[in-house]
């Protein structure tokens, strides 16, 4: 694998940061011990389809203080509560546990590498390569995989396409790993490029990796790629998982057919989930056929499916791309019946709807009644609202409020201009 000199591994001054939020995190544990407690097993490689339940967060706290009054740990204890803390909410707590592990084998290597793929630290990520070529543990195919992930995670592309390549003998898993880091990075030619290469090696492939090649597709925006994968996928018969339906059809989206994902949409032989819905249902907004989105919504609201605030966040771009403003307001009031929190963007698009109608007074309202703090372009929607109906008055409100957030945007203030201009105010157009 990638050759590097093992430097020093994390620097004292991070290390005594960490370690003091470490023992403050979990010098207390407040719950009792789960009832059936098991030791460090190995992680589901990356690329693979199979995933191991994360221990909950709420047991870290224990699990630490009963380690740390274990006379003479074994490294089987320390990579247990090295697991925890890998997939728990704070990540950079594993990576400054694990100096304090005096015989590390394969498995802490791979727990730390998961902790540094969730904290996209690329330093530490090339430490515990280095590390790993020392020891000797780079031949590993487990290890190789989850170098990969981390690698692609953190965004070093190029590393991970080194380590993929000095792999003697990869699996599916290790396969997957990188085309699912080229989709998710900038290179998702690449992408499809490693799964025409893989099949043509004759590797088995699997969900995970066309969900891979279906994200480099949407990417690129590439139909006849996209149809050779969904081509695939039913070959395989592996359109009987909802997530890979789900891809399918946000692929043909964003490649302009949303015609043909709802066509995958109405023949899924799998049951439809909350993403489904939402995927398809934005699919129409972003198409313009605010109609249709209408229409798929309603049909939901038929279903045992719960609707969500991704849910209300696509059926109210799809009126704001229709312009379907009182259809819109009404859903935007139907959120709090149905118990779906609002967020900044459902207030964002509903502005932006009221702004695009002219009612701007509305709009204004709806952002002072806010219950959390409006952003930026909230005020930018309705001051872009104002220069289009010439409502001085309201523009400068809006001015106002973009300087009292500091707003230092150039297009700001050409909009105000704007707005001046259009009324002739002419002493105002320079100030």
């Amino acid at each position: 694998m990638l050759s590097k000199p093992p430097p020093k591994f994390i620097s004292t001054r991070r290390r005594e940061k960490d370690d003091a939020s470490l023992n403050f995190e979990l010098s207390k544990p407040t719950s009792s011990p789960p009832a059936n407690s098991t030791s460090a097993s190995p992680p589901p490689a990356p690329g693979s389809s199979s995933t191991a339940p994360s221990p909950s967060p709420a047991y870290l706290p224990y699990a630490a203080h009963i380690h740390r009054h274990i006379p003479h740990p074994s490294t089987n204890d320390f990579n247990a509560l090295l697991r925890g803390l890998a997939r728990g909410p704070h990540p950079t707590h594993a990576l400054s546990f694990l100096p304090t592990i005096p015989h590390p084998d394969a498995l802490t290597f791979s727990f730390s590498l998961i902790a540094s793929a969730r904290a996209l630290a690329l330093s530490e990520t090339s430490q515990i390569h280095s590390h790993l070529l020392r020891r000797g543990c780079h031949a590993d195919i487990l290890l190789g995989t989850t170098l990969i992930d981390a690698y692609a995670k953190c965004g070093d592309l190029d590393s991970a396409q080194r380590v993929f390549d000095e792999i003697p003998l990869r699996d599916v898993a290790a396969w997957n790993a990188l085309i699912a880091g080229l989709a998710q990075g900038s290179k998702s030619s690449e992408a499809l490029a490693l799964f025409h290469r893989m099949r043509a090696e004759g590797e088995k492939i699997n969900e995970i990796s066309v969900l891979g090649a279906l994200a480099a597709c949407s990417q690129l925006g590439a139909l006849r790629a996209g149809e050779g994968v969904h081509a695939c996928v039913r070959k395989m018969d592996l359109d009987i998982n909802v997530q890979v339906c789900n891809a399918v059809i946000d692929m043909y989206a964003k490649c302009g057919f949303a015609d043909k994902g709802f066509r995958v949409f109405s023949t899924m032989t799998c049951g439809k989930s909350v993403v489904t819905w939402n995927t398809m249902i934005m699919a129409f907004a972003m198409h313009g056929d605010g109609c249709r989105a209408l229409e798929l919504f309603e049909e939901m609201g038929k279903t045992q499916v719960e609707m969500d605030s991704v849910t209300y966040l696509a059926v109210l771009c799809a009126c704001n791309h229709a312009g379907l403003v009182e259809e819109g307001v009404r859903l935007f009031d139907e959120m709090v019946g149905r118990g779906v929190n609002r967020n900044v963007k459902h207030y964002g698009s509903v502005v932006d709807l009221l702004g695009r109608a002219g009612r701007l007074g509305e709009a204004y309202r709806i952002i002072n009644s806010m219950p959390i703090v409006p952003d930026v372009v909230l005020w930018q929607s309705l001051l872009g609202a104002c220069k289009t109906y010439g409502n001085v008055e309201m523009a400068e409100m809006a001015s106002r409020k973009l300087v009292e957030m500091g707003s230092n945007s150039c297009g700001d203030f050409v909009l105000l201009s704007n707005v001046y201009a259009a009324r002739e105010r002419w002493e105002d157009v320079g100030g």
